[in-house]
């Protein structure tokens, strides 16, 4: 049995929580580890990096981090290495904060007090980055042109569904989210890229509806920094984790920066 060694109250966090911290040090933002212990090589390099960035600022996990999450119950135990880099990250004062994804929208308080993260369970966290404001997110929600996927999100974030699948039994749930993850990856297939990419339109809304022009997020596994120079906006876009290297934006004293890991270094 996986042993809970930290107990931290948990906030409701919302869209209009600004945090600020000080730029002195690097605040890192990820998504999209997918991580699975069956996936050696990519949970390697996701312990290292958790062990590479133990200076930060402050740490922004935007959705996905697991390939699935079934409920605390099974998950602490499946990802105790995570839980504990993370519990670390957390022991070392640095700020942990962990959005929900598509994948892991099941995170629960248990997972909260064993690795010390507040868990944003809105899709929209507004935090200020040396007097800018910034919108995280992971993502899923910008993506709608595709209006099958986004009725697909609502059945499983609803309360209904969400208690009826936690209680069932653990080997009930893994068998329930293999068939999930199957059933995604045939839709996925079956779609463009650029349905299953964010609406732009969607994205001008949020900033203007969140008074910002910076946004950073994951999901689409499409790394990139978009500038409109026209319309003065940023969109910083994470990329997934490979088994020897990972995309991921870092803010330094300089600004702004989409980045690579490579197992060792920051390139």
């Amino acid at each position: 049995m996986f042993l809970l060694k930290l107990s931290l109250s948990n906030q409701s966090l919302s869209a209009s929580n600004l945090k600020s911290y000080s730029p002195d040090a690097p605040a890192y933002f990820i998504a999209d580890l997918h991580l699975d212990p069956t996936r050696r090589s990519a949970y390697d390099l996701a312990l290292r990096f958790f062990k590479h960035i133990r200076q930060a600022q402050a740490v922004y996990i935007l959705g996905d981090l697991f390939e699935y999450w079934i409920g605390d119950d099974a998950g602490l135990e499946l990802y105790h290495e995570v839980i504990s880099e993370l519990l670390g990250i957390s022991i070392a004062g640095i700020p942990l904060v962990v959005m929900l994804g598509n994948r892991d929208f099941l995170l629960g308080p248990q997972f909260s007090q064993a690795t010390g993260a507040q868990v944003v369970r809105n899709d929209e966290y507004l935090i200020n980055l040396a007097g800018e404001p910034v919108l995280l997110m992971h993502g899923d929600s910008l993506c709608t042109d595709d209006a099958d996927y986004q009725e697909f999100r609502q059945q499983l974030r609803s309360h209904k569904w969400q208690s009826w699948f936690l209680s069932q039994s653990i080997e009930q749930r893994t068998e329930a989210a293999k068939g999930l993850r199957k059933q995604s990856q045939e839709h996925s297939a079956s779609k463009t890229t650029e349905l299953m990419d964010v609406a732009e339109t969607t994205v001008a809304s949020r900033m203007i509806a969140n008074n910002c022009s910076t946004v950073i997020h994951g999901h689409t596994h499409r790394p990139a920094a978009h500038t409109d120079i026209e319309c003065n906006t940023r969109r910083f876009v994470v990329g997934d984790w490979h088994n020897d290297h990972a995309f991921y934006v870092v803010h330094h004293q300089s600004g702004l920066e989409l980045c690579k890991f490579d197992g060792q270094r920051e390139i």
